[in-house]
């Protein structure tokens, strides 16, 4: 079978399915058909009569591409929260408390991100963008450094490559920080500044079709509230505004984070009161996070048009606490997933998938008056797990309209799945074998090596 399209129109036929809901699957139930056109826009998206559909594509002299009988196609994952900086290190750390003298923070994450330059920075970022990619990742809200010339080096890797589209940030910090990594207030702001355009124009050079989300774009990225002073989150939150940019930090993610905050701004009642009154709560924004929320906290996200990313392996360590997922959805407040490498341990989005659905699974253990209702409170299926990992993050980015689903007038971002082994088992006459079982055997089973081709716009990737 092969899987790399033609120049121009084309189509795939087989198990396409999507997730725009949670508690909604489409595609499991007949072979379906998505038509692509030459600048990688759905044209058009057969349910039914797929079959005949296809047939009369190819009479025509359309290449259609027809997926086995274990295939599937899902839409790419959005990967709402990824620290390319701290590729290095993936993998440790999480052992650590985040602010400690010793912690994760200071033991880690700021030696990595400081040891990053125009030289060095560009091998660090292709592993990072490799590895997304396999992975089936299409689409990144990325932290770069607090190092101008090393996050522009993941903007020149990401346009080399061809994805995965990424808002991407160069960090913002002006205290609390090691001495040769702090910046000043007035070169964080310049530096920022610089990137914004330069990234903004890295972008406009592609020529991508009307319409098209970007391969690159800025957003604005203080670290947290503990290393922004007053004045550089006013700054930041004025070039937001100057540019249309997008924002994204850190909110509510652990007691130690909550108490230093409440330390260095007293006058708010919570970090969301300071990230607004900055004005780096607008639409577009993103927190990642927000699992200590005070009252009131998830409403004046919502007031503001703020996202929630939801990162459940790293909150698993540092947080020690769950985001409750569907009731933050249900409050109207748009939520999407993240990796958090490095707080997160992997670069897959099914791993974070499969931990979101645990995280809900711990919101259930609770014992309290009214118990009975915490499973329809809290729980999540591997379905919403997929839904969260691809229609969410894109709402979640602003992209809901262009990415994360298969319908007509959407860029075709796609991941090909095969359900084979190693790890996903076939035995003839076997049980679990109906398109259903398919699925959930790869979200529960599934990693890089069932992917067989990643496409981004229309183009495969990988």
């Amino acid at each position: 079978m092969a899987l790399s399209p033609p120049a121009g129109t084309y189509a795939v036929l087989g198990h396409i399915v999507d997730a725009p809901q949670l508690d909604v699957v489409r595609g499991l139930d007949e072979p379906s058909l998505v038509v692509v056109s030459g600048s990688g826009e759905i044209e058009s998206v057969h349910r039914a009569g797929a079959a005949d559909a296809a047939a009369s594509l190819e009479a025509s002299g359309v290449t259609v591409i027809r997926l086995g009988q274990r295939d599937f196609l899902v839409p790419g994952f959005i990967d709402c929260h990824v620290h390319a900086s701290q590729w290095a290190y993936m993998g440790t750390g999480i052992d650590r408390p985040l602010m400690a003298d010793d912690g994760f923070l200071a033991k880690y994450a700021f030696p990595a991100e400081s040891a990053l330059n125009a030289q060095t920075a560009g091998e660090v970022y292709r592993a990072a963008i490799d590895d997304m990619l396999r992975n089936g990742t299409t689409t990144a809200l990325v932290w770069g450094s607090a190092r101008l010339d090393a996050s522009e080096e993941y903007v020149k890797a990401v346009v080399e490559r061809g994805g995965p589209r990424s808002l991407i940030g160069k960090v913002s910090m002006d205290r609390h920080c090691p001495e040769g990594y702090v910046e000043t207030t007035a070169q964080s702001l310049a530096d920022t500044e610089a990137f914004v355009l330069r990234t903004k124009a890295a972008n406009d050079a592609l020529g991508l079709p009307a319409g098209s989300p970007p391969l690159v774009a800025p957003a604005i990225t203080p670290r947290f509230l503990p290393t922004c002073t007053a004045e550089l989150l006013r700054g930041l939150g004025a070039l937001a505004e100057k540019h249309d940019c997008f924002v994204q930090s850190h909110l509510s993610e652990s007691c130690d984070e909550l108490a230093f905050s409440s330390s260095l701004f007293p006058g708010f009642r919570s970090d969301a009161a300071a990230f607004a009154a900055f004005g780096l709560l607008r639409r577009p924004s993103l927190m990642a996070h927000c699992v200590h929320l005070q009252p009131g906290e998830a409403e004046l996200l919502l007031q503001h048009g703020c996202a929630m990313a939801h990162c459940p392996t790293s909150n698993f360590f540092f947080a020690k606490e769950a985001l409750p997922v569907r009731q933050m959805l249900q409050l109207g407040v748009k939520v999407g997933l993240g990796t958090d490498v490095a707080g997160g341990y992997s670069p897959a989005m099914l791993v974070s998938l499969r931990h979101a659905v645990l995280a809900s699974k711990t919101l259930q253990f609770r014992r309290a008056k009214g118990c009975a209702t915490l499973r329809d409170r809290h729980n999540l299926s591997h379905t919403d797990g997929l839904h969260l990992a691809t229609q969410a993050g894109a709402d979640a980015l602003g992209f809901g309209g262009s990415l994360g689903s298969f319908d007509a007038g959407k860029r075709f971002d796609a991941v090909v799945w095969a359900a084979e082994g190693p790890n996903v088992r076939c035995y003839r006459g076997g049980v679990a074998e109906e398109p259903s079982d398919l699925l959930h055997k790869l979200l529960t089973n599934g990693d890089d090596r069932n992917i067989k081709a990643v496409y981004i716009g229309g183009r495969r990737v990988v």
